[in-house]
């Protein structure tokens, strides 16, 4: 049974904030253009990390998933100013990728089975380096607002 797009998408965000609550991150789920779940306490969260869920359960025939991170028409790919961490979800292995959104700078990302098949520690180890990757973008977007007020 096909289930739809917008079950699909609910079922991913549920599942990610699950996930990150069993890390110890607190977080909660929001409706909010490019953020579907925020984590807001836990290791290694020093500020607020604004969360886009994609969620994907069909494979291409070379056996990846095909995740849009993208927005808009025309199409362009999410930047730091619509979120933060984007959460690449397989329901089917029921794991996730997450990565930081200044590393994902085209309009899609595909991602192999055995990704989300064979790592098992892939949730916890893709958590940690991609809120270090996002708050080396923050720091980044700090550092130039603060020269571009002293300039």
């Amino acid at each position: 049974m096909r289930r739809s797009e917008k079950l699909i998408g609910t079922a991913g965000e549920l599942f990610t904030a699950f996930e990150l609550t069993m890390l110890g991150v607190e977080c909660d789920l929001i409706k909010q253009d490019g953020t579907d779940v925020v984590a807001v306490k836990g290791d290694g969260v020093f500020m607020a990390q604004r969360i886009e869920v994609k969620t994907a359960t069909y494979l291409d025939k070379k056996k990846c998933y095909c995740f849009s991170t993208s927005k808009g028409k025309p199409k362009r790919p999410y930047t730091k100013y619509d979120c933060d961490i984007i959460a690449l979800v397989s329901l089917n292995q029921r794991n996730i990728q997450f990565m930081s959104v200044g590393s994902l700078p085209g309009v899609t990302k595909k991602v192999h089975v055995d990704t989300f098949e064979y790592d098992k520690d892939l949730i916890k180890r893709s958590w940690d380096y991609a809120l270090e990757k996002s708050m080396i973008e923050c720091k980044k977007i700090f550092d130039n607002m603060e020269n571009n007020r002293h300039n």
